[in-house]
């Protein structure tokens, strides 16, 4: 069995979350901080508690620590990192083979965001993504600019 490892990263409802669960398999490990909120008992899909945050922020340290050892399978890391060279560390940490930066156009991240009734301060985070973020020029990095409508 072969190991595959991808990071995707991208902007604040740009659907990372969406576009992971449409290509995961059954099996597949995904390591994604709103989850692993829920899983500690955040009752919002997005606005979580500190000491939640705190606590999901250090299993997801630990879950990607586990991906890096990983010598078969496939997992999926869910990060924003607009800056290149936090994502090319990154990928180098978990081994990662792939890297997919979902550059949601930030309209629609915004749009999206704001008819998902996300809390107030995502639009203003979309914004500093935005003006944060370039591409890489890394062989393991493809950019995909989504503005088609994702469900969830």
């Amino acid at each position: 069995m072969s190991r595959r490892v991808v990071l995707v990263c991208g902007p604040p409802a740009a659907g990372k979350s969406t576009w992971v669960a449409e290509h995961a398999a059954s099996g597949d490990r995904v390591v994604d901080l709103d989850a692993i909120c829920r899983r500690l008992g955040s009752p919002d899909p997005h606005n979580h508690p500190e000491h939640i945050r705190g606590r999901a922020r250090r299993v997801r340290a630990a879950e990607e620590t586990l991906v890096s050892r990983m010598q078969t399978g496939t997992a999926w890391v869910i990060r924003t990192m607009p800056e290149p060279e936090r994502r090319t560390r990154h990928a180098a940490a978990l081994g990662a083979t792939e890297v997919v930066v979902l550059a949601t156009p930030l309209d629609e991240a915004k749009s999206r965001a704001a008819d998902a009734g996300r809390p107030a301060w995502t639009g203003p985070v979309i914004d500093r993504w935005w003006d944060r973020y370039r591409p890489s020029t890394s062989r393991l990095e493809r950019e995909l600019s989504l503005s088609q409508p994702l469900e969830g």
